[in-house]
């Protein structure tokens, strides 16, 4: 009989929390660095929009925040995740939490807040960003 190799789940999750915190809260303009933790076959889907698939789509969408989005805030940076959970077989997490962002429009600041869904798989050992769903309540 072989043995199995015990998953910690409580390190898993904290360092799930702390990608999650890098791609929402600490957003830069480095998009390469951003695109590290993002899977090949991975999907955005916006609200009141058609999803953007693949890497390579996401890539374009992150581009394109980054040069026209005047980001003021994205939360703040301990917030991070409401709650992680990871199945018991240590390849596949979810993540849920609220998102406030705040940004430069023509007249002045505009926010957005909401709740999103992260769906993450482990891919070769690391954690990639395979989708993810949000809504906008403001």
């Amino acid at each position: 009989m072989q043995k199995e190799d015990k998953i910690d789940l409580e390190a898993e999750k904290r360092i799930l929390k702390d990608i999650s915190v890098k791609m929402l809260v600490d957003q830069t303009t480095d998009v390469d660095k951003e695109m590290q933790y993002v899977a090949e076959d991975a999907i955005l889907i916006p609200p009141n929009s058609q999803p953007i698939e693949g890497a390579g789509a996401i890539r374009q969408v992150v581009n394109q925040m980054v040069k026209t989005a005047k980001i003021v805030s994205m939360g703040k940076r301990d917030r991070g995740p409401s709650r992680v959970e990871i199945a018991s077989s240590g390849d596949l997490a979810y993540d849920w939490g609220k998102f406030q962002i705040v940004s430069q429009g023509p007249e002045g600041p505009v926010e957005e807040k909401g709740y999103y869904v992260t769906l993450y798989k482990k891919i070769d050992g690391q954690w990639k960003f395979m989708g993810q769903i949000w809504n906008n309540i403001t």
